[in-house]
This record gives structure tokens, C-alpha cells and sequence, in this order.
């Protein structure tokens, strides 16, 4: 039994395994052991084009008819060419309603333009137009501060004069000696806990108003120079002190009792006196309440000019660029995005050639994947290729591409365009791909049916890519980040990858300038 189990582990195919297995592990542990680990290199991101590309394998087929359909649903605005028509490449051949997306498409254009400014105003710093403009709402600002000001000496002013009006015109003509130490009263009350606080309130008050009279004559003739906030405590201080002393008096007028000396009409007159007063005094409150919000309002609104200044005549920083390059190019994925609805709904001849069948009829409303217009290419083959569905949503119709023959390998490439792509998936070999049409564009005399080769689809090209080795991208869960080079040794930044080329390099959006030293692992550095 031994020997059997022997001879079973002796076979080619165990000692292969368990050599493998062996050889793994040493080098794990060499790796762990050893100190000095794979440092890479460090490279600086780059700008210019970077192009991304789909690469798959074909066959060459002689070119028959193109099925054509929309790819979106909708009323149907335009019917096309009749049958026999002969159509160039790029000609409508039939089109929806799509007023509503033809507005969200222009809404992105503005959007991204509003971005590209504000990129460029970051860019070039503040002009001498834009500091002006600035300076203009501080000084604005001041002004209208200033303004307020000159509105609280004034409320306060007017506070002073409603007062003395409302106790020497409103109160004293009921007082004898009001001026006096000993003020008495000329009416008659059965209350003479009230008498007494009104003949006593009158002294306060008399020293009260003296007191003010003297702190509003000590003010500054310059408006500038006057204490506002000390100003506007005085002020509401002895405001509450001249409406309470009217209070009193009020409740005084209305336990009098008539008298020879004041009758009920004279009563009454009084009353309606003090009213009025109170009523000028309630005037006063309110607006030396409303200069002081004004005032707020006013040192507010200077703090946000001086910022706003200030933000202005600061230079840009490096951040706020690469932020505003990422807002940059979002814009412009919304234009794409946009402009790749309002694509679908039109049909355009992918190729060169003559209409067989026309099944479009305005005013219809249009499915969605129904062939609905055929034609026959000018061209004589075409290559059927398959794309995987990780690479088919970047592939549409009208994408250039070239095809290298198998047959030619030390010939130049034959342009292509894409024609069609399959909006369902076929299975082959248990894998699922989708099957996508190329077009040559020219009637080459080496091309011959069931020569196979590979295709090069370009499906995006950014012209003004910041762009980095994708062996320097690391992944971790759904954070993306890359190792960048600092004083006390590698840190790791967060980035927002665009398109990756078939090179090896892949597009940075967002987190990296050109002025970074990034660190790159594997082949392509």
C-alpha cells in the first residue's frame, strides 16, 4: 500500500506541483526576509494626447447590406432618402424629435464653458479690471457703513428730542415746580402710592434728560470720531427709562379724579397727550432698532468685500487649479454625454453606398433596435470583430480604426471605421462578447475575403491629458491613489483616473500637477 502511495506521489505531474509549491514559498520568504524591497522609479505625469484604444481580431468578409435602427425611442421628424438613393457616408438617413435633448446639450456647452473660464481666470490670476471691481464693492461697502452710522447719530438725536418733547410738553403742564426738586402734581388720584412714583419718577427724569442733553452736546462734530456703540446704549437705556416713566404716568391719569382745578376734559386732554408721547417714543425705539440691523447689515456686507477682495489679489494655488481642471473636464463629460443622447436619435449612413430599404414614416413613433433602413455598401469587405462587454461601451459607430492583415504583416495599416455594433451579446466559446462591423475605406485590391488580422478601434482621444504610467495606479477596495514623492519619504494621494491607452498610460483627472514626482512599479515606467 505504501509503495503504491509511493509511486503515486513519484509522477511527473505531483513533482511538477509540489515543486512549484516549494519554489513559491522560498521566494515569499526570501521577499519577507529580505530588506530591501522593489523601489520602482519616479516619473513627473505628462501632458499632451493620449488616446484610448479597444484591440480585437477579425476575419475578412465580403461587405453586403448594413441594417440600420435607432437606438433610442421617439416621434419620428424625418424620413430620409427613398430607396436607390445613393448616400455618402455621415447623411441622415432618418431622425427623431429631440428638441428636449438638444437643450440639455447646449445647457452642458454653457456649463462647460462657465467651467473652461473660470479654469482660465484661475489660471491667469486676477486682472487690473477684476481687483478694480473688488476694491469698488469695499468701498461701497465702507460707504454704506458709514451711512448707517450717520443713521444711528440721527435716530439717537431724534431719541433725545421725542423724549424732552414727550415729558416737558406731555407731562409738565399737570406739574407744579416740575423743573424743581420738589415737583407736585395738579391732579388728584385716591392712588397716592401713584403720586408718589410719578412725583419722584419726575425727579429722575429731570436729571435724567439733563444728563442726556450734556452727553449729546459732548459729541464729535466729526461723525467719524463719535463712539456709535456706546452711542446706542445710552440711547436705548434712557429710551427704557422714558417709556416706563409714561407707563406710570398713564396709570396715574387713569385713577384721577376730577377736580375745579382739572376737570374731566382737561383729564382727557392729558391722557391723549401722554398717548401721543408714548406713542413717539415707541417711534424712537423702533428706529433706533432698525439703524442698528442696518448697521450689522453694513459691517457684514464690508467683511465679505474685504474676503472677496482679498481672494482676488491672492494668487492661485495648485490645488484650486487641478480642482478646477477636474471640474473642467466633468463639464466635458456632460457634453459628451449630451451629445451621445442626441446622437441616437438620428440615423446616418456609416458608409458609402445605396439605400434598399426605407420603413421610416414621420409622425410614427420609432422602436427602439428595429431595422428600419438597409443599404448596400460601395465598398467590397468588411471585417467582423468581437469586443468584450468590458470594452463594448466604448465603441460606436463612426470610430476609426485600422486593421492589420496577417497576410501583410510588413504593409502599412488599412483604415476602417466602425459601422455597426451588436446591441446583444453572442456567446462564443462559453465567453461573451458583442459582435462589431468594420468597414474598410478603401476598395484595396490585397484585401480578399477570409483573411484574418487585428483591429485597432480608437474610441477617445484627450488632447490635454495629464497622464501617468497606469503601473504607478494602486487600488484598494474603491479607493484609487497613487505614491508621490515628498520630504519625509512617499505619501499617498488620491487620484480620479479618465481613459487608460493600450501604451500603458492612463489619464489623471483629478489629485496630481505636473510638478509631482509619482512612483511607477512593474513594466511600464
Amino acid at each position: 500500500m505504501n509503495k503504491e502511495l509511493l509511486q503515486k506521489l513519484l509522477q511527473p505531474r505531483i513533482i511538477i506541483i509540489v515543486a512549484a509549491v516549494l519554489a513559491i514559498v522560498v521566494v515569499g520568504i526570501t521577499y519577507v526576509m529580505t530588506e530591501s524591497k522593489p523601489a520602482g522609479a519616479y516619473v513627473v505625469p505628462t501632458s499632451g494626447t493620449i488616446v484610448q484604444e479597444v484591440d480585437t481580431t477579425g476575419t475578412v468578409a465580403s461587405a453586403n447590406a448594413v441594417d440600420l435602427s435607432f437606438q433610442t425611442g421617439g416621434k419620428v421628424v424625418y424620413a430620409g432618402p427613398a430607396v436607390g438613393t445613393h448616400v455618402g457616408v455621415g447623411t441622415t438617413l432618418a431622425s427623431l424629435s429631440g428638441a428636449d435633448l438638444q437643450a440639455q446639450l447646449e445647457q452642458a456647452k454653457a456649463g462647460l464653458a462657465a467651467q473652461q473660464a473660470q479654469l482660465a481666470s484661475l489660471q491667469s490670476g486676477a486682472t487690473p479690471q477684476t481687483v478694480a471691481v473688488a476694491q469698488t464693492s469695499v468701498t461701497n461697502a465702507q460707504n454704506s457703513l458709514t451711512q448707517a452710522k450717520q443713521n444711528i447719530i440721527q435716530a439717537a438725536r431724534d431719541a433725545q428730542v421725542k423724549s424732552d418733547v414727550a415729558i416737558y410738553n406731555g407731562v409738565d403742564p399737570f406739574f407744579n415746580n416740575p423743573h424743581s426738586a420738589s415737583p407736585t402734581l395738579t391732579v388728584s388720584s385716591n392712588n397716592s402710592q401713584l403720586v408718589i412714583s410719578a412725583q419722584s419718577g419726575r425727579i429722575t427724569m429731570e436729571s435724567t434728560l439733563s444728563a442726556w442733553q450734556t452727553y449729546m452736546a459732548a459729541l464729535p462734530s466729526n461723525a467719524s470720531a463719535i463712539d456709535v456703540a456706546s452711542l446706542e446704549s445710552e440711547t436705548s437705556s434712557n429710551l427704557s427709562q422714558v417709556g416706563a416713566y409714561l407707563d406710570q404716568i398713564i396709570s396715574l391719569l387713569a385713577s384721577a379724579t376730577p377736580s375745579n382745578s382739572v376737570t374731566s376734559a382737561m383729564l382727557q386732554t392729558y391722557e391723549a397727550n401722554i398717548a401721543a408721547a408714548r406713542g413717539n417714543i415707541s417711534a424712537a425705539v423702533s428706529g433706533l432698532n432698525s439703524a442698528e440691523t442696518a448697521e450689522q447689515s453694513a459691517l457684514s456686507g464690508l467683511a465679505t468685500a474685504q474676503s472677496q477682495l482679498t481672494l482676488t489679489q491672492a494668487p492661485p494655488t495648485g490645488n484650486a487649479v487641478d480642482a478646477q481642471q477636474a471640474a473642467v473636464a466633468a463639464a466635458q463629460a456632460n457634453v459628451d454625454l449630451a451629445q451621445a443622447q442626441l446622437n441616437k436619435t438620428v440615423i446616418t449612413a456609416p458608409i458609402s453606398g445605396t439605400i434598399t430599404v426605407n420603413n421610416v414614416h414621420i409622425g410614427e413613433t420609432a422602436a427602439v433596435g428595429v431595422p428600419v433602413v438597409s443599404m448596400i455598401s460601395d465598398s467590397k469587405f468588411q471585417m467582423d470583430v468581437y469586443v468584450s462587454d468590458a470594452d463594448v461601451a466604448k465603441v460606436k459607430a463612426g470610430d476609426a480604426a485600422s486593421v492589420i492583415l496577417d497576410a501583410y504583416q510588413s504593409a502599412a495599416s488599412f483604415p476602417a471605421h466602425v459601422i455597426t455594433v451588436d446591441p446583444a451579446a453572442t456567446m462564443t466559446g462559453g465567453i461573451s462578447s458583442y459582435k462589431v462591423t468594420i468597414q474598410f475605406d478603401n476598395n484595396d485590391p490585397r484585401i480578399k475575403a477570409g483573411m484574418t488580422g487585428s483591429a485597432n478601434i480608437t474610441t477617445r482621444t484627450d488632447s490635454s491629458a495629464l497622464s501617468i504610467p497606469t503601473s504607478a495606479i494602486i487600488t484598494q477596495g474603491r479607493s484609487t491613489f497613487v505614491l508621490v514623492q515628498a520630504a519625509g519619504g512617499d505619501h499617498q494621494v488620491s487620484v480620479t483616473t479618465g481613459i487608460a491607452s493600450a501604451s500603458g498610460m492612463t489619464e489623471i483627472l483629478s489629485g496630481l500637477s505636473s510638478a509631482d514626482h509619482v512612483r511607477t512599479f512593474g513594466q511600464a515606467q
